[in-house]
């Protein structure tokens, strides 16, 4: 009866070795990872799930009215907000506050943005429904560092993931920003495009070209119908990164190589696209291609949305996929070991 006990007592103490060892082994195989994430990273560019930016002077305020008379535009090289026209004025109070600005103490003063420009930039590739009546998503947008890319924060933006935005910008050549997308209330944030470039133009001190805005426009109406089609606005955004590096590494010469990009892609990431919504794409792409535009350029600006698909990519991506092998691997090994002493 003693020695039965005794036998039982040992056991409970390996099963208690055997976790503490896998708990170990889990924590120093993460933190390589995990310290390179919260390092290289930044802010989150997720959806609301971040702290509000910090930092003040950007040019944008909460009184004012839509109907008063135009503001004179801040000087280039300063951080710009633009606020939607249909903002009540506690909407705008609210905004601010999300854009990380504090209406109480910031005088300043917005430009601000009208359902008509919204409709005229994106009108023809954004469902109506999608667009609403109202403008009401709000940006701030400021420069960034030479050679740092473009990074975006969204609060209450629903369908447009951060890296959605920051691939349209690359394409219409907006360079080293960062850009805070907000609103009151859950909104799509289909037609903030507008207020980025007008909020960006204002703040670099030159025009973007209207044949790459466009661009960008069509790219976010594309990439939101892929979102609503398979479920996912980042894996909508996964994908056009992954096709933008392979367009910087071997441009497509015919339609039948971006369609079998497409489909090597779609098989990489796991989803299933619509031929309809194939067929788009790869017209998306043709007009892409024959932009005459800088890809390696692109992707250098996209930088950190790189980084994020190759670390979120799930079991796609080498380190998770790695982990989980060596640990499953090394338990298998440690209950083999357990059951040996105890002669199971």
């Amino acid at each position: 009866m003693g020695t039965g006990r005794r036998k039982q007592q040992l056991r409970w103490v390996w099963v208690a070795l055997v976790l503490t060892l896998v708990a170990s082994f889990v924590l120093m195989t993460l933190a390589p990872a995990l310290t390179a994430a919260s390092s290289g990273a930044g802010p989150s560019t997720g959806a609301g799930g971040s702290a509000a930016p910090a930092g003040a002077g950007a040019p944008a305020g909460a009184a004012g009215s839509p109907e008063a008379s135009p503001q004179e535009a801040p000087a280039p090289g300063k951080a710009v907000v633009v606020l939607g026209a249909d903002l009540t004025e506690a909407q705008r109070q609210e905004v601010l506050r999300l854009l990380g600005l504090d209406p109480a103490t910031w005088d300043g003063e917005p430009l601000i943005l009208t359902h008509q420009e919204e409709v005229a930039l994106v009108g023809d590739y954004v469902p109506r429904e999608q667009l609403g009546s109202r403008a009401i998503s709000s940006v701030r947008v400021e420069p960034a560092e030479p050679g740092s890319g473009i990074r975006v924060e969204t609060k209450h933006i629903t369908w447009v993931a951060p890296e959605m935005y920051a691939e349209a910008l690359a394409t219409a050549g907006v360079k080293d920003a960062v850009v805070y997308v907000a609103a009151p209330f859950d909104v799509s944030g289909t037609a903030a495009l507008a207020g980025i470039y007008k909020a960006y133009e204002v703040s670099a001190g030159e025009n973007l070209d209207a044949g790459r805005k466009d661009l960008g426009a069509r790219e976010i109406g594309v990439m939101v119908r892929i979102a609503q089609e398979i479920g996912s606005p980042e894996k909508a955004s996964q994908f056009l990164t992954l096709l933008k590096e392979r367009m910087a590494e071997h441009p497509p010469t015919s339609r039948e190589e971006i369609l079998a990009l497409i489909r090597e892609l779609e098989q990489q990431l796991g989803i299933q696209l619509s031929d309809a919504l194939r067929e788009e794409l790869a017209t998306l792409v043709e007009k892409l291609r024959d932009a005459g535009i800088d890809w390696q350029a692109v992707t250098a600006q996209l930088q950190q949305v790189r980084e994020q698909v190759n670390r979120f990519l799930g079991e796609d991506t080498p380190i998770i996929r790695d982990f989980f092998n060596r640990l499953w691997d090394w338990v298998l090994a440690a209950v083999d070991a357990v059951r040996s002493w105890f002669g199971q």
